[in-house]
């Protein structure tokens, strides 16, 4: 078995990019994997089916957000709930109830408020770092900082240990990998392509960019092959 996780930015409506799926496409989507029979799993699962072997539903998927934008409440968290589907989402701490000041800052980021009311319908949280920089263009202390020093800011609010990483932009080398591992992250999410298996390094686990342009056909290869179209 190899499990397939999905990665997703935006979920609105507007301007056609790569990053911004539409609601009408996110409920196609979502609507087919429960027509299939998916069943969404949390990343402690998937951890535990890498590391030791534990049983999975017989279509486990795991899917992601990063970024925390707020229209992952306003429209993904309704069509997820309608399908009783989980979801995991990398929250960037500087900016939660604020904009995206890291990519033009036009873009509202989810609030505490609506982070709470997520989690009490079970979606979990997981640290995409405080700033959203290119980890490969820090030094190692400053490195440090959005990798383990700030997410005790997410860890004091929420109330719980946040135990999974996301890379920001996917970026990141054998010495990032392993300083994630140092600070205490039980797995992380990269941009790699390919969907995961007992083999898989925790560290560097994979995932199926779903773009805003990927048509249902796509998205149905992108879950097949474990990888986006190119």
């Amino acid at each position: 078995m190899r499990v397939p996780v999905l990665m997703y930015h935006k979920v609105s409506p507007g301007e056609k990019e790569k990053y911004r799926v539409s609601p009408e496409r996110f409920n196609s989507q979502i609507a087919y994997l429960f027509k299939k029979g998916y069943q969404t799993i949390s990343p402690n699962e998937l951890l535990g089916f890498i590391r030791e072997g534990k049983a999975l539903p017989k279509r486990p998927l795991l899917i992601t957000f990063d970024d925390g934008y707020r229209d992952n409440f306003t429209y993904a968290y309704p069509i997820l709930k309608r399908y009783r589907f989980q979801a995991t989402i990398f929250l960037v701490t500087q900016y939660i109830g604020k904009k995206n000041e890291w990519s033009g800052g036009d873009e509202e980021i989810l609030s505490w408020e609506e982070i709470g009311e997520m989690r009490e319908e079970g979606l979990s949280f997981g640290f995409h770092t405080h700033t959203h920089p290119n980890l490969l263009e820090l030094s190692p202390d400053k490195a440090l900082f959005e990798i383990r020093d700030s997410r005790r800011i997410l860890e004091e609010r929420l109330g719980e240990a946040i135990r999974f990483f996301a890379y920001p932009y996917g970026k990141f080398n054998l010495e990032i990998r392993d300083l994630v591992e140092e600070a205490g992250y039980l797995g992380a999410f990269s941009t790699l392509p390919g969907k995961n298996g007992r083999d898989e390094d925790p560290f560097l686990l994979r995932r199926i960019l779903i773009r805003g342009s990927d048509t249902k056909l796509h998205f149905m290869l992108n879950l097949k092959l474990g990888r986006s179209r190119i």
